[in-house]
């Protein structure tokens, strides 16, 4: 008997962002809906150019498809990423939003090319830390 499963979910392996990611995941109504991959910068090597985390992502993406029927996939990057150099590889704020927004509309387009039966979704993760504790946005980018 075949599995489905709504979504593949490429993520970042930051463990910052384990419990927040559920969370977000159950908010948008994939509660047990999806496959993860953990990757370090999420899509950063496919919007890069980088054919061995490329190959790799591509092979996941077809496996999900094959195994689990999915119809979408999460593309979520986060704000203060090691793989980025994380802050302090950026002049401003907006600087990074701008690199990460780049990087996710990249990848998107070339899933879509390669899968082009499914929608790929672009997530910007955002962390701050107040009162010693991590608190973690999600927003959908356009």
């Amino acid at each position: 008997m075949p599995h489905h499963c709504q979504a593949l979910v490429v993520q970042c392996m930051d463990f910052r962002f384990h419990t927040a990611m559920r969370d977000f995941l159950l908010s948008i109504g994939l509660k047990d809906q999806y496959d993860v991959v953990s990757l370090a910068g999420s899509a950063k090597g496919l919007a890069g150019n980088d054919p061995v985390e490329t190959e790799f992502l591509f092979k996941q993406i077809a496996l999900s498809t094959k195994l689990h029927a999915i119809k979408e996939i999460y593309l979520i990057h986060h704000m203060d990423c090691g793989a980025y150099g994380g802050h302090g590889a950026f002049a401003t704020l907006a600087e990074e939003r701008a690199k990460q927004t780049a990087d996710l509309e990249q990848a998107r387009q070339i899933i879509t090319n390669k899968f082009p039966g499914l929608a790929v979704n672009k997530v910007l993760a955002r962390i701050e830390v107040r009162d010693g504790q991590n608190h973690i946005d999600f927003a959908v980018v356009g």
